[in-house]
């Protein structure tokens, strides 16, 4: 066992007493708890107390469970309460408080329930996590003895829950040694969240999810995101579906220093593809996925991002859009900034109104713009100011408007990509069979423009892949034009074909249709049990986890202050689909 893995833990269950005996229980101490041994005389080798403050002297840690009455003193001793998190040996879960009676063992029950589900499951604990984190430990110990019926309230070594301590009682099993998914999970959440949306978490072992296509975009917007020079507006608009948050992410992924520093091997990959299409790793370039977010987390993230210094005299004080406006336009250089899903915000308009346009209308004192905003939205009327804008300068991108052959070529290559991963088609006899299903795939999904703006066809095309895994692969290449021309030209078509090829399709849509209600980094698992069985009373609390296991494609995941991992949908499109459709059909209205 490695020096860092060592450790004890001292359970302790008994009768708790708060001074000796023939002492007057007015003169005890407000710490001193004592364990009942069988003899029935507590003495002074029975202090838990003393055990508690000796143990934080050992040089490994030790955690105790305390099952007496007013077990609580045990981890409110004030000379420990002093002391760092970070240098505490001796950690502490009490039955109960320090004045209250402990009943009938029911926290060791709870404890023990509580340790067998972290070996079954690690209490849902991110598998970026090695050790299931504190406060889900003792918050699950008190779920328990509420849900026993208890009115016992466990009290714990405290300890500051945002920073994130790890302590080594508690392994969890669903860990993954993965030192560039650690080394991500520093990246800023706006900034992170555009690795999710490349679909570059994990880039190397995702079959078939590698970016491509979007060529001419790339290569027009890399060069104006490098030009130190340079400043003004460029919005990319499309429908749901057509690649924008791939775009952006491409770009941001390969330019973004802090992404690059966490996972060089995106920007290797993206290079290797288009060596044009990669802005340059820039110290300067910050980055916002806005979904979910308001202005106030917004503001506070660019000027972390750009080094902006601290506000205030002697403490510090938010940021405000103005002054951060103020403050960037004081920058030596012209920064970068890529702005995605702003039409996901909390108040898109708020943040339009209020920061980009201000950005985009602001003058640096030599007379050039303050910034490069690159900005991703959906089209609507609420957006007419910016999208207006961009189409005066000629910098409006809309996706859905691309060339059609270029479209087809980008999706034919990316379905290939797809096609040559899947066992039954990456065999030198089935090449012919995966290019022309590419292909016919592609032609079909660019016939009509009408289908192409309203679902945009890389995200039909990248779920219809996931169902050729079911689906029989054709024998010839006839089958497999016949294959392509049948591909549904809606996202509601194909997510719908999808489920209907697995067993658990219906007990899926589910769980799918509970994610998509999900707000910000997403979801506990607990929430997904709670509300998917109101689209399906077959799914609860024993299959949920295995329904979210086979949904991974669906989702993109993310980690909860507590240690826990979140789902949410991997596109919007999806979610707002599966909230206005919750339900299977044929199933209540």
């Amino acid at each position: 066992m490695a020096s860092e893995d060592r450790f004890r833990i001292v359970h302790v269950i008994s009768h708790g007493a708060t001074a000796l005996p023939g002492r007057d229980r007015k003169a005890e101490g407000t710490e001193r708890l004592s364990m009942v041994p069988s003899c029935g005389d507590p003495g002074l080798g029975t202090d838990v107390t003393l055990w508690v403050q000796e143990a934080n002297s050992l040089p490994e840690p030790m955690l105790f469970l305390v099952d007496l009455c007013r077990a609580g003193r045990a981890a409110r001793i004030g000379q420990l309460m002093q002391i760092a998190d970070d240098q505490l040996h001796a950690w502490v879960i009490a039955a109960t408080s320090p004045d209250k009676a402990a009943y009938d063992g029911a926290f060791s029950t709870a404890v023990a329930e509580v340790l067998e589900e972290i070996a079954a499951n690690g209490l849902d604990t991110s598998p970026s996590l090695r050790y299931v984190r504190w406060d889900r430990v003792t918050s699950a110990i008190q779920l328990r003895l509420g849900a026993a019926g208890r009115r016992q309230k466990v009290h714990s070594t405290k300890i500051d829950t945002s920073q994130p301590l790890e302590l080594p009682f508690f392994p969890n099993p669903n860990w993954i040694s993965d030192p560039r998914q650690e080394r991500l999970q520093t990246v800023d959440a706006p900034v992170r969240a555009f690795v999710a949306d490349l679909g570059a978490a994990h880039f190397i072992d995702r079959v078939g999810d590698h970016f491509s296509g979007r060529r001419r975009q790339l290569t027009a917007l890399a060069p104006w995101l490098d030009d130190t020079t340079a400043g003004g507006l460029s919005v990319v608009t499309g429908a749901p579906g057509c690649g924008k948050s791939a775009l952006l992410g491409a770009l941001v992924c390969a330019g973004h220093q802090e992404i690059v520093r966490a996972a060089p091997d995106i920007r290797k990959y993206l290079a290797a593809q288009q060596p044009d299409g990669v802005p340059s790793p820039n110290p300067m370039l910050a980055a916002i996925h806005a979904r979910n977010r308001g202005l106030d987390a917004v503001v506070a993230s660019l000027a972390m991002q750009w080094g902006l210094p601290g506000r205030g005299t002697g403490r510090e004080e938010p940021w405000t859009a103005p002054d951060l406006i103020d403050a960037v336009s004081s920058l030596p250089d012209i920064p970068p900034l890529v702005f995605d899903a702003l039409d996901e915000a909390d108040d898109p308009v708020d943040l339009m109104q209020r920061l980009l346009l201000p950005l985009v209308e602001a003058v640096r004192p030599d007379g050039l713009p303050a910034v490069r905003l690159l900005v991703g939205t959906r089209r609507g009327s609420r957006f007419q100011p910016l999208l207006e804008r961009a189409a005066r300068q000629d910098t409006l991108l809309d996706l859905d408007n691309a060339p059609n052959d270029e479209i087809r070529d980008d999706l034919a290559r990316h379905l290939a990509m797809r096609l040559a991963e899947l066992p039954g088609y990456r065999e030198a006899s089935r090449r012919a069979v995966r290019t022309t299903l590419a292909g016919t795939i592609a032609a079909t999904l660019t016939h009509d423009p009408r289908t192409t703006r309203h679902w945009g066809p890389f995200l039909v095309a990248r779920i219809y892949g996931r169902a050729l895994e079911r689906l029989p692969v054709p024998e010839d290449t006839t089958s497999a034009a016949r294959r392509g021309k049948s591909v549904p030209l809606t996202l509601p078509g194909v997510l719908e074909l999808d489920l209907s090829l697995r067993p658990e399709g219906t007990r899926l849509r589910a769980v799918l249709s509970a994610v998509a209600w999900a707000k910000g980094e997403g979801f506990p698992t607990e929430a997904v049990a709670a509300v998917a069985p109101e689209f399906d009373p077959e799914v609860g609390d024993h299959n949920v986890r295995e329904l979210l296991e086979a949904g991974r494609f669906y989702m993109r995941t993310g980690v909860e202050s507590d240690g826990s991992t979140l789902y949410r949908l991997f596109h919007q499109g999806l979610a707002d689909y599966l909230t206005a459709q919750p339900y299977s059909r044929g199933g209540p209205e």
